[in-house]
């Protein structure tokens, strides 16, 4: 018995390799791909008009920088940002942060230091409180 259905498996392999073969044949006869001549052309006009890629370097492909406006336009921007303190200068500077302003008068302050200096927590200041 098993012999036998050793037989039919193999059987049923070998015709099922050559339908699957056959198909294959078929499939790669009804495609009309490029010639090679084609594809050579193709490759010297990507390299000709600048848009043929190689490795990751120039990728993805950005158009090229035109200015619209003049170099006296842009000296004149960045004076502007320089004096509005908009130009950040080194790693000190950034991020701009926008400059404080107390929400609290300075006897409202006063009274929390002395009530502080009452009930010292130092503890609080590395909870956050």
């Amino acid at each position: 018995m098993n012999t036998r259905h050793l037989l039919i498996a193999l059987a049923l392999a070998a015709t099922s390799g050559a339908v699957l073969a056959q198909n294959v044949s078929d499939q790669a006869r009804n495609v009309q791909g490029k010639t090679r001549a084609q594809v050579i052309e193709e490759l010297k006009q990507a390299r000709a008009d600048g848009t043929l890629t190689v490795g990751d370097y120039d990728y993805p492909r950005l158009p090229a920088f035109v200015s619209t406006k003049t170099r006296a336009q842009v000296i004149e921007e960045l004076k502007v940002a320089n004096a509005q303190g908009l130009v950040n200068v080194g790693d000190a500077y950034y991020p701009k942060l926008p400059e404080f302003v107390s929400t609290k008068s300075r006897a409202q302050v006063q009274a929390e230091l002395v009530e502080y200096q009452k009930n010292p927590d130092p503890q609080g200041l590395y909870r956050g409180y």
